[in-house]
């Protein structure tokens, strides 16, 4: 499979790729010479790739077997681009310009439409896990319908029948549910991890705030996540109060991850497995965004969770 692109007012540059769905298994480049790239994967069935552009917004392609993807655009209105080559990338591209503009409600509720029109393409499962799993107002009803229908549609889909246990532990991160089990082992010498081994559980944290960031150092607004949750501690401090951080990283080049660590001053619990998006725990709680953030109260529940600081997580933290 091979994926072509052509951009308008953009003669060099670098884009990034990666894949949530293991199909990639590093984070690569995409080189852009007089404003195309050519990038081959030997994709043996259909993949999610993610195209991360230097201003930090995404292109989501769908990479299917035997398929030449085409992505036309202008530099200057990337919302906009077309990609053409498969069926999954044409609707997704239709998709994309009818719910450009629209609030959140209405661009699910088209979401949901084409879900149902389209269940038998990869994109479909695609906008049900980013439109109705990973949105805290999704009822469990109507997930369970959905998926159902996906499953009927696509029945040999090995990816879609692991969201079985995201559909039936729907509601796992939303807010006031107990903050599910989680052990870490923290590797020495990252971050404020001290000089032996050992592991973090959710019990360590009983009585005691808590907030966990997940980040990437190749993932725009990482850095400023980092740098909100060291505000945070600093702020929560000078009012008397302690909260306990926990750097979840999903890098995968270990000498990079050391070096943004130092230079950032984390000092306190760092975690990396170097798995990325297929980290064990990244999968079961479904973290698709990053950065994304999970603030627990001490009596071990979930105050806020979500990728916007100012939306999600500030408001709260201003009432600790």
């Amino acid at each position: 499979m091979r994926l072509k692109g052509e951009f308008e007012h953009l003669e060099q540059g670098e884009f990034l790729i990666y894949s949530t769905d293991e199909e990639l298994d590093r984070l690569d480049t995409l080189k852009l010479q007089d404003g195309v790239f050519s990038y081959t994967l030997p994709a043996l069935q259909t993949a999610t790739l993610h195209i991360l552009y230097p201003n930090a917004s995404e292109l989501v392609v769908f990479a299917n077997p035997g398929a030449d993807i085409l992505i036309k655009g202008d530099a200057r209105n990337l919302s906009e681009v077309e990609v053409s080559g498969s069926e999954d990338n044409e609707s997704y591209t239709e998709f994309r310009q009818e719910i450009l503009g629209k609030p959140a409600a209405e661009q699910k509720a088209i979401a949901h439409d084409y879900i149902l029109q389209y269940a038998k393409l990869e994109m479909s499962r695609y906008l049900f896990t980013t439109f109705f799993l990973c949105d805290s107002t999704t009822t469990a009803d109507e997930a369970v319908e959905l998926y159902d229908s996906l499953s009927r549609a696509r029945p040999d889909d090995l990816a879609l029948s692991k969201l079985a246990v995201h559909v039936r532990s729907l509601g796992l991160m939303r807010l006031g549910q107990p903050l599910p089990d989680f052990s870490l082992t923290l590797t020495p010498g990252h971050g404020g991890n001290g000089d032996e081994e050992q592991t973090v559980q959710r019990s360590d944290y009983e009585g005691q705030l808590l907030l966990i960031a997940f980040w990437a150092g190749w993932k725009s607004g990482s850095q400023s996540a980092l740098y909100r949750a060291r505000r945070v501690r600093r702020e929560l401090k000078g009012r008397g109060k302690d909260i306990n951080l926990i750097s979840y990283s999903l890098d995968i080049d270990k000498k990079r991850l050391s070096t943004i660590e130092e230079r950032d001053s984390i000092d306190y619990s760092s975690y990396c497995d170097f798995r990325s998006f297929a980290s064990p725990l990244v999968k079961e709680w479904g973290i698709r965004e990053l950065p994304f953030f999970v603030l627990v109260t001490p009596d071990g529940r979930i105050a806020a969770s979500g990728s916007d600081w100012m939306k999600d997580i500030e408001p709260v933290v201003e009432k600790l």
